[in-house]
């Protein structure tokens, strides 16, 4: 069996214990895909003799054969890769290592695996994104307590409180957006292990094959830098605590105590001895992604801050907790977008949220200092057991309505003529992000369909078998 020259034979649980193979699955379309831009650009410069293109259509074909090429006991995918080649290609095969690391390929393949995946989580905010303007829209005026210190504080609605929700998620695409363009759609490809190779390589046609947008120019931090993931972890992180404290609220506003709303059927379980039991079972697994998220990227970050510049082993570690993250919060979204597209909203109208409408009007009135308005109103509220209507009355004024509070409210409040314009403003927003998602994903396929297909087209005019 195939293995990478070394000092001599390793044990077999010394080489077990050091394997990134169950990793690599999870990157192995991108590992194979990079090996062929590699090898494919290096036949089309001429660098390699005619020949090794057999190497090549084995390659293409390895896109395919998974389960085949990793079917034996490999250090890694790369290991396991150029074994299968050798097997299929010969002497040829050998060719695909000239001017190639596998701490170039990794930190390649890792970029395109991270792209496709972070083109999913992006598809499932905008889908989340959609669902909490479209449920805003259906309660521009349905009344409920926005709150401080987890106590009713002032009147709001539930489009409010919603395109908070929105503006949190869409806070997230952006940061996402911008580092799946800016950092993490360039090529590190070229740069050997760690500072290049003196094979005339064209790293910016390597780039283009692979779809990239640009290349990584410094080589030692292309291959051995990972701040790519952890930024995007980070981000994610963030992401999953957002969601998790709309979790909270709607956890907290479904109990008998607040009965603020009721929560899809489908979300909720029955209790195994309490048939009246209601339990917030999926809200509750989202908060408890959110600590699951923040545990890997604390372990990424541990893991990646004690070592030395350039590629190190340690990184093959750091790895394992890139991908597990984005299963799980693309996974969170689906739930939250599901559960706000059918659950209800009972309207709450508490006098009491209008005790600041009521101070304020006092300054209007009688043209005194707001301090002094907030203490009279807070005497009279003592004086009359702390029920605001009385304590009103006392004070020979009317108590405002709640549609006159609502309607005062400036800009960014929950009036309901400015939500329903900052919804249709937040929708063109939506859709320009649908589009260049949209646009910037088709890029990218193609790109990769048309490497696999500009291989095969020039190996067929060659005549290579």
């Amino acid at each position: 069996m195939y293995r990478k020259p070394g000092f001599g034979d390793q044990p077999d649980w010394i080489r077990e214990y050091t394997s990134s193979l169950e990793f690599d699955r999870k990157i192995y379309s991108a590992v194979v895909l990079t090996a062929l831009a590699h090898l494919f650009h290096l036949w089309e410069k001429g660098l390699i003799p005619e020949e090794a293109g057999s190497a090549l259509k084995c390659l293409v074909e390895a896109l395919d054969k998974e389960d085949e090429v990793l079917s034996g006991e490999f250090e890694d995918v790369h290991e396991a890769l150029e074994a299968w080649l050798l097997d299929k290609a010969g002497k040829h095969a050998g060719w695909l290592a000239y001017g190639k690391s596998r701490n170039d390929q990794v930190s390649t393949a890792l970029r395109l695996a991270l792209r496709k995946e972070i083109i999913r989580l992006l598809w499932e905010i905008n889908r989340l994104r959609g669902t909490l303007l479209g449920k805003a829209e259906r309660n521009l005026n349905v009344l409920i307590p926005a709150f401080t210190h987890l106590r009713p504080a002032q009147p709001s609605t539930v489009a409010h409180y919603l395109l908070h929700v929105e503006r949190e998620v869409s806070v997230h695409w952006r940061t996402l957006w911008y580092l799946l363009r800016e950092v993490i759609d360039l090529s590190p490809l070229g740069s050997g292990p760690v500072a290049g190779s003196s094979v005339p390589l064209d790293r910016g046609r390597l780039a283009e094959l692979l779809g990239f947008s640009g290349v990584e120019e410094n080589t030692i931090f292309a291959t051995g830098s990972r701040t790519f993931a952890s930024l995007v972890l980070g981000s994610i992180a963030s992401l999953a605590v957002a969601l998790s404290r709309v979790a909270e609220d709607l956890i907290v506003w479904s109990t008998s105590q607040f009965s603020i709303v009721r929560l899809p059927d489908r979300h909720v379980s029955t209790s195994s001895i309490m048939p009246q039991k209601r339990n917030p079972v999926t809200l509750e697994i989202i908060r408890a992604v959110a600590g699951d998220i923040l545990g890997s990227l604390t372990s990424f970050l541990t893991i990646t801050k004690g070592i030395p510049s350039g590629y190190n082993l340690d990184l093959q570690e750091a790895n394992n907790h890139i991908f597990g993250p984005l299963e799980k919060i693309i996974n969170a979204i689906k739930v939250m977008a599901d559960l706000i597209d059918d659950i209800e909203f009972r309207e709450v109208r508490d006098i009491q949220l209008l005790a600041q409408d009521v101070a304020e009007r006092l300054v209007k009135e009688r043209g005194i200092a707001y301090r002094e308005a907030h203490s009279l109103l807070a005497k009279a509220l003592r004086e009359n057991g702390w029920d605001l209507k009385k304590a009103v009355e006392s004070l020979d004024m009317e108590l405002p309505g709640f549609e006159e509070a609502i309607n005062s409210r400036g800009r960014g409040g929950p009036n309901p003529e400015r939500m329903s314009k900052e919804i249709s403003s937040r929708r063109k927003l939506l859709r320009d992000d649908i589009g260049r998602l949209t646009e910037f994903e088709s890029l990218k396929l193609s790109a990769e369909r048309e490497l696999v297909e500009r291989v095969r087209r020039t190996l067929e005019r060659k005549h290579i078998e």
